[in-house]
């Protein structure tokens, strides 16, 4: 199936030892210092990083983690200039080059943190029910585990949410939208659910 998008992925290879726990605002104001167009572009946003979670409360990358931004097509070159640079966060991290990866419809995608400005889950997806529906997409989904972070602006709750029985254009309409609050954070990225074919290959 051939699809085309206006939002891409752009995901850099990094060299960090750990970070804190809690390193979402902080790695945004550093990445938005690199791309000063970061903070103002509503369609750009930052996926969480995936690490192991020590005895201390820090977060420790591997070889294989991955610095991914979720930008507006026409945003690649710009955000590729990142490569090289050092960002002053837990015990620094490098960031190498970076690679373009085009949204893929999947039937079931998963976002590892959703806010809609509640922490009750029977109020968060009462919320997350009625943002898809206004943006026309189906509201079968599952929560999952509750999160939050904090920001100069108070405290930031939510949830994981999962997605399931999309069809492709609908897929891709929620990969590219996202869902509620704190974009730049790390919250209502999706991603596809691995576990789960693409629409339309089977």
């Amino acid at each position: 199936m051939t699809t085309s998008t206006t939002m891409v992925d752009v995901a850099f290879e990094v060299r960090c030892g750990c970070l804190s726990h809690d390193y979402g605002y902080a790695l945004f104001r550093a990445l938005a210092d690199e791309l000063d167009w970061l903070e103002e572009d509503p369609g750009a946003g930052v996926h969480p990083l995936h690490g192991t979670a020590s005895t201390e409360g820090s977060l420790c990358l591997g070889k294989r983690a991955r610095l991914t931004l979720r930008l507006p097509a026409t945003r690649v070159e710009q955000a590729l200039a990142l490569a090289g640079s050092h960002l002053d966060l837990g015990s620094g991290l490098d960031i190498g080059p970076g690679r373009l990866r085009e949204l893929v419809p999947f039937a079931t995608v998963y976002s590892h943190f959703v806010c809609t400005g509640s922490a009750d889950e029977l109020e968060f997806l009462a919320h997350a029910a009625a943002l898809l529906k206004a943006a026309g997409l189906p509201d079968t989904m599952i929560a999952g585990k509750a999160h939050t972070a904090h920001t100069p602006g108070g405290e930031v709750h939510g949830f994981s949410l999962l997605l399931h029985g999309l069809t492709a254009s609908q897929s891709l309409a929620v990969q590219e939208s996202g869902l509620g609050e704190g974009r730049k954070i790390g919250c209502g990225i999706f991603i596809p659910h691995k576990s789960v074919v693409a629409v339309g290959t089977a």
